[in-house]
């Protein structure tokens, strides 16, 4: 080897050297900063573990995100959450607990998660205006299908489907994710004047899952499908499935189609998309939080 090659060598290994040290040393002071302001702590569902803890190791071995991460571990003979920002908020390990020693719960004293307040059959602190799924809180698949199937049920019970006359809805729905399928197919099956809107795609935040991740879910009825048995599948298997009970059931969704305004009018509202306008009764937001909210301005 050469002097000039033996320079050229040295030089190429001092810059790899270099940019590996730089590397480490900002995510040092990434995880640093992190940890001091809490953002590594999860934000959405996760597991607080009490002190009667028997250390069994259940919940550990039914994480689904363990083959992945180090979510859960034992620590003195008890389980600890290892890496709060990996969890996502199956709540397979509360399941799992023969003690019954975890508990869900949202955010932490330190990261805090903004949940709208919503009264218990998911009306907001604006009278018509509805939240269910993600956005209220319920990431968890079955539960985000429950709420969109009883978020239509109060609506449906409040006002009788097709008596407002005209050409007003009885329920705008904004978000085609679980909460909003769920709803969209139960307000099918009470006969109701409905619109279902969703800027991206069927599925919703499902639809942004990493390809092949495994979706953990939970025997479920949805409305004139009945019962699905869906524990642990694919997202494509999901969204394969979603996208069939579309076709079967004849439900409409209009994709592409994004709320721009939404105002008040008389005893319902005017929603503006960039389509179209809608006169409804009531509104149901079951956007979840990857799409592009805009506050109400409200509590």
């Amino acid at each position: 080897m050469d002097l000039y090659t033996s320079l050229y060598v040295g030089v190429c290994l001092a810059a790899l050297v270099w940019h590996v040290r730089r590397r480490r040393r900002l995510e040092h002071l990434s995880a640093k900063a992190q940890e001091k302001t809490g953002a590594a702590e999860p934000a959405s569902l996760h597991p607080v573990i009490a002190d009667h803890c028997i250390g069994c190791s259940s919940c550990i071995k039914a994480c689904p995100e363990q083959a992945h991460h180090t979510v859960l571990g034992l620590l003195r003979g008890r389980a600890h959450l290892v890496s709060p920002g990996d969890c996502i908020g199956h709540g397979a390990c509360k399941t799992a607990c023969p003690v019954d020693a975890i508990t869900l719960v949202f955010g932490s004293e330190r990261r805090g998660v903004d949940i709208p307040l919503v009264t218990p059959t998911f009306e907001s602190t604006v009278p018509g205006i509805f939240i269910a799924g993600e956005l209220g809180g319920m990431g968890l698949i079955r539960n985000a299908l429950e709420q969109g199937r009883q978020v239509i049920e109060s609506i449906a019970q409040k006002h009788r489907p097709g008596g407002s006359g005209g050409q007003q809805l009885d329920v705008l729905i904004v978000g085609a994710g679980p909460a909003g399928f769920s709803a969209s197919l139960t307000a099918k099956s009470k006969n109701m004047r409905y619109v279902t809107i969703e800027q991206e795609s069927l599925g919703g935040a499902v639809f942004q899952y990493p390809r092949g991740k495994l979706v953990m879910t939970a025997p479920a009825t949805v409305p004139l499908l009945g019962k699905v048995n869906f524990r642990q599948t694919s997202k494509e298997a999901l969204l394969e499935f979603w996208t069939d009970a579309e076709r079967k059931t004849g439900v409409k969704i209009n994709y592409k189609e994004r709320v721009e305004d939404i105002t008040r009018s008389g005893d319902g509202f005017i929603v503006k998309t960039n389509r179209g306008t809608y006169p409804t009764r009531s509104v149901l937001l079951a956007i979840g939080r990857r799409g592009t909210p805009r506050k109400l301005g409200v509590p």
